[in-house]
Order: structure tokens, then sequence, then C-alpha cells
């Protein structure tokens, strides 16, 4: 090959790359805006690029996942909260365990050495008073005191008051006062004090009601006001006994019919207390008082819940008005009679 024919083949090669780069050159697209990182400052691996856009999904999703669960449990709180319980629904749970956490247990029996470091009270009694409160016994904090109905939430000096047996509100430090200067007395069933009523067992009530209707035949005061649902039922089942006897049977050939259970628990009862004549010459007969006449009232402690003070200032103000009635003007006739007699 000559010289000349080699110098034309080398210029047709360069000819064809110049046509070629000028083909391939409308391909080629440019990124004007493209932000150009500094190798120095920043350096991130193309193969790490799809790690960290799919860690940020994951985190973005997370998030999204946690805020409905949130809106969800709002949800269901509230309706938990607002929806009445009823056939077929169901009580939230917290609201189950907060009803039984605050309701509270009763005592059991306690025996008289849980409270030997504690005295009973002092009976406050006179012959002749209108009315005589008989409470179950002593409360700790009463006994703590030394005074009758002592502890702050118990209604007794308010429904005296409210009631008009007082014409202010004493505090319990005036107990004593009451036979001379209201005509009122106190007395428990059991002398012995607790914290709870429950604290007593049903024989030491039982074998506590003698004690007390000796006392009332010696005081013979116009009414006895048990002061709690428990000391009439106490009291009415051991003069039950009275009037019939152990061994005699209801409807027996030969007995009379014994009498029934009063069908109420509060109020005036259907049983008096009778007494004898007192046979002094030297005593002014007018003056005497044959019988008593049984009135209750529920426990004026704060923790009855049954009967609020309204209920109990009116069930007191009842009394009230009994007492304030002349002997003559009350008819005690369909009242059954129980004896009793002082045992000095």
């Amino acid at each position: 090959m000559s010289f000349e024919e080699d110098c034309n083949d080398t210029d047709r090669d360069v000819s064809g790359t110049k046509k070629f780069q000028e083909s391939i050159a409308k391909f080629t697209f440019s990124t004007p805006h493209q932000i150009q990182l500094d190798p120095a400052v920043t350096t991130v691996h193309s193969s790490e690029l799809p790690t960290l856009k799919l860690r940020r999904s994951f985190r973005v999703a997370a998030a999204v996942k946690s805020r409905k669960l949130e809106i969800k449990c709002h949800v269901d709180s509230d309706a938990l909260s607002s929806t009445s319980p009823g056939k077929g629904k169901r009580k939230a749970p917290n609201a189950i365990l907060s009803k039984n956490a605050t309701k509270k247990l009763k005592r059991g029996y306690a025996p008289p050495e849980a409270y030997a470091h504690l005295s009973p009270l002092t009976d406050y009694l006179a012959y002749g008073l209108d009315v005589v409160f008989c409470g179950i016994n002593p409360g700790r904090e009463s006994a703590k005191r030394g005074h009758h109905f002592a502890h702050p939430s118990n209604h007794f000096w308010k429904c005296l008051h409210q009631s008009g047996f007082t014409p202010r509100l004493l505090p319990p430090s005036e107990d004593s006062s009451l036979p001379n200067t209201f005509n009122i007395g106190l007395t428990d069933l059991v002398d012995r004090p607790s914290s709870e009523a429950s604290e007593l067992s049903s024989s030491e009530r039982v074998s506590s009601v003698p004690i007390l209707l000796n006392k009332l035949a010696l005081h013979r005061p116009r009414f006895l006001c048990l002061v709690g649902i428990s000391n009439w039922e106490i009291l009415q089942k051991v003069l039950l006994q009275m009037t019939t006897g152990p061994s005699k049977a209801s409807g027996s050939p030969g007995t009379s019919k014994a009498p029934q259970a009063s069908a109420k628990n509060i109020g005036l009862q259907p049983f008096k207390l009778c007494y004898s004549t007192i046979a002094d010459p030297l005593s002014d007969t007018s003056s005497n008082i044959n019988e008593t006449l049984l009135f209750v009232v529920p426990s004026t402690s704060g923790l009855v819940t049954q009967y609020q003070l309204p209920d109990k200032v009116k069930l007191f103000a009842q009394l009230k008005s009994l007492v304030d009635q002349p002997p003559s003007e009350l008819d005690t006739s369909e009242m059954k009679c129980i004896a009793v007699s002082h045992d000095p």
C-alpha cells in the first residue's frame, strides 16, 4: 500500500469518528440544577442509598401504626366509660376493680381483750326522764374521748338538735348535762367498746338485755329509744321469750297465742314495758310512771348510708312529737305489756 492510500484511510477514520460523536450527542442530557456534593465533606456510596430509603420508610410506617393504636385505645376507653352497665354489656375492668377496692368489709367478732385498753362509758340516767337513748355499744372513738356518740361523723347530736330536743347543737362533751337540762338519758345495750358493732357476738347482746331492763325498771323513762335497728331485733327477741316462755308453743291448748313480731323495725313499736305501782306512802304517786314505750331509730353512725341525715332527723322529730303529748292522750291499750321489775 502506498503512503497516499494510508493517509486517505486515516482521514476516513477520523471523519467517521467525528460523525459518530455528533450522532450520539443528541442523546446526552444535562442537569443544570443538580446539587454537587463535595467529596471531602460528604461521601455516600451508591449501595447505601436503597438502605437509607428503606429505613426511613420503616420509621414512618411504625409511627403511623403507633398513632392508629393510640387513637383506637382512646376511643375504646371513652366507649367503655360512657356505656352504662346493663344486660349484654361489659364493664370496664378498671371500674370493677375500683368498686371492689372501695367496698368495705365488715369486721368479725373481736374478744374483749382486743379493746381492754378502752373503758366503758358512764350512763346518764335519772328517774322519770322523757326519753332514754340506748346505743348498741360505745365506739372506739367515743370510748377514747369518754363521751357518747363522740365520733365526728356520727349524726346523733345533729339529730337531737334538728328535731327539737335541744335548742342548740351540743358537743359530745356535754352529754352529762342531758338528764338535768333536757330530761334526756343515755345508755348502751353492751357496755364494752369496739370499733364496730359487728365485733360483738349475738349471745353477748342477748345476755345484756336483762341488765338494760333492770336499769329501765329502776329509772322508768316514758320512752326508750333504741338507736340501731339491730338493737331492737335483739330486744324484741328477748321480749317475745319473756311473754310466751321457752316451753310454751304458739296455739297449744290452754295457752294464749304468742304475740307476733313487729312488722316494722323503725318508729313506735307495739310493745310496752309495764311496772308495778311503787308502794311507798311517802312518795308522790301522781308522778309514778307505770310504763315505758319503745321507739326505734336507725343507727346514727355516719357509716349507715341506707338512712341519710334528713331521714334520721325525721324519725327523731316523730319521737319528739310523741314526747310532747301528755301521757293521757297516748292510747297504748293495744300494745303488748311486758312486765318488768327492778332487781336490786
